[in-house]
């Protein structure tokens, strides 16, 4: 994009001047004047906010408050792997009979190849 030279902002001015004539020219101004003011002002306070927020990120003292929170932990796990040994597998517990008091034993499983009977 080509720049503005002092020879283009002059005649932008004088063509400024004839459409809105050199009553209104002042106001103009002012109001462009504002408008620059108030872009800087707004490119000023982003410009702060982005230092502070990069600010936040760099410093020290966040990232070991980030180091020193407690990771979550599952249980371990009880089930031996497929290449444990014998000795590495804990027994199973022995199961309730019927003399252990207060448990029941348990059901006999039907046979699958029994021939149903008749009604």
């Amino acid at each position: 994009m080509p720049s503005l030279g002092p020879a283009e902002i002059l005649v932008v001015l004088v063509i400024a001047l004839l459409v809105f004539g050199p009553n209104k020219m002042p106001d103009i101004a002012k109001q462009v004047g504002k408008g620059f003011r108030e872009f800087r002002r707004v490119q000023q306070h982003l410009k702060s906010e982005l230092r502070d927020v990069v600010s936040e990120f760099d410093s020290p003292s966040s990232s070991a408050a980030v180091e020193q929170q407690a990771v979550p932990m599952l249980p371990p796990n009880d089930t031996p792997s497929p290449d444990a040994t014998a000795n590495d597998v804990a027994p199973a517990p022995p199961a309730p009979t019927e003399s252990t008091p207060g448990v029941a034993a348990p059901l006999p499983s039907p046979e699958p190849d029994a021939p149903s009977e008749p009604a």
